[in-house]
């Protein structure tokens, strides 16, 4: 089947469609989601969802409304993509997240196959992701980039101002469900439907490197920290706050340290799926980064007063800065040696 370069652009007409869609529909969400926490169901999935949205700020509402627009926009999407194709079975498009053994070809975008080994790579993935990145925050809180919460010091002697409890199996508890579900819905859009699309259209190099750019972009639509919208009940509070969002790319700082790292987190993953033809191993990646970040981010502080410089080093958090694009680079040079190559992963 021929190569079609359109279909990318397609792709990131969907993006921006999820966005506009998202920015529309935060308001509304906003306003039923606190409105059912004042309602406050007695108990049941309502009382979970209730109390969610209780403690959820205007840019949470925000981001489930883009994530919810991306969802319901990826069955027209299919359509679009589809124009033109006459008497092509949907199992043999690189968006069916499954084909039959015999019928997978790497010329024809690579859709996933069955894998064998695919709780093996689950469980090594997460020890993995999780692993490597809670290793390297343990040494840059030892680097005195972090404090513990229940430390009065951090290792260089600089005071704890905010000295608390550290409760990581709480943490843990708190972090779990929704990794589970941002890990597998993302890596189905991501590395599930759309790579498909990108290797069907691109060789596998550009397909995964441009992949990883619209990964950060996405990602790094993340507001300001302390942004607030005045009315977020207003019909224009979704849009004013993507302005805010959009605004970012003008710090020089923030675009290199944030977005090169969420860059490299998708090659990373995109890799994986690539190397294995299956979505397992990078779905437990991800799943271990959420996790991992989530605990770290429980148990310590950034340390306030460092210099200017040392946040190229390290920012506020390990999705910030060279330490964590590093330690992004070694998991997926860990994932290139321990996974077949891309053929054989198709053949096996």
């Amino acid at each position: 089947m021929p190569r079609r370069p359109t279909d990318v652009l397609k792709i990131f007409a969907y993006v921006a469609a999820a966005l506009a869609c998202g920015a529309l529909l935060a308001p509304w969400l906003y306003q039923a989601g606190k409105n059912l926490a004042e309602a406050k169901p007695a108990s049941g999935p309502l009382k979970f969802l209730a109390s969610a949205a209780g403690r959820a700020d205007f840019p949470t509402f925000f981001n489930r409304g883009t994530l919810l627009s991306a969802l319901v926009l990826i069955f027209p999407l299919t359509r679009w993509l589809r124009a033109g194709q006459t008497g092509v079975r949907y199992r043999d498009t690189p968006w069916s997240l499954r084909r039959p053994d015999e019928s997978v070809v790497l010329d024809q975008g690579q859709p996933l196959r069955r894998n064998p080994r695919g709780w093996r790579q689950l469980g090594m993935g997460f020890l993995l992701g999780a692993g490597l990145l809670l290793l390297g925050g343990w040494g840059m809180e030892q680097a005195g980039f972090f404090v513990w919460k229940d430390a009065a010091f951090s290792t260089q002697g600089v005071p704890n101002k905010f000295v608390g409890r550290v409760e990581l199996l709480k943490a843990f508890k708190t972090v779990l469900p929704g990794a589970m579900i941002v890990a597998l819905i993302e890596e189905t859009l991501f590395r599930g439907v759309l790579l498909g699309i990108f290797l069907r259209a691109l060789k596998a190099v550009p397909a995964i490197v441009l992949l990883s750019l619209l990964f950060a972009f996405v990602h790094f639509l993340k507001p300001p920290d302390g942004v607030k919208i005045v009315n977020p009940g207003a019909a224009g509070a979704g849009f004013e706050l993507l302005g805010m969002i959009l605004s970012q790319y003008a710090e020089p700082l923030s675009l290199i340290s944030r977005f090169t790292l969420l860059a490299m987190v998708g090659g990373t993953l995109a890799y994986a799926r690539y190397r294995t033809a299956s979505l397992w191993l990078p779905l437990g990646i991800h799943f271990g980064w959420i996790v991992g970040v989530g605990l770290f981010k429980a148990a310590t502080w950034p340390v306030v007063g460092l210099p200017e410089s040392a946040h190229w080093w390290v920012g506020a958090s390990l999705l910030e800065g060279v330490l964590p694009l590093g330690i992004v680079a070694i998991t997926g040079v860990i994932v290139h040696f321990v996974t077949l190559s891309p053929r054989r992963a198709s053949q096996a």
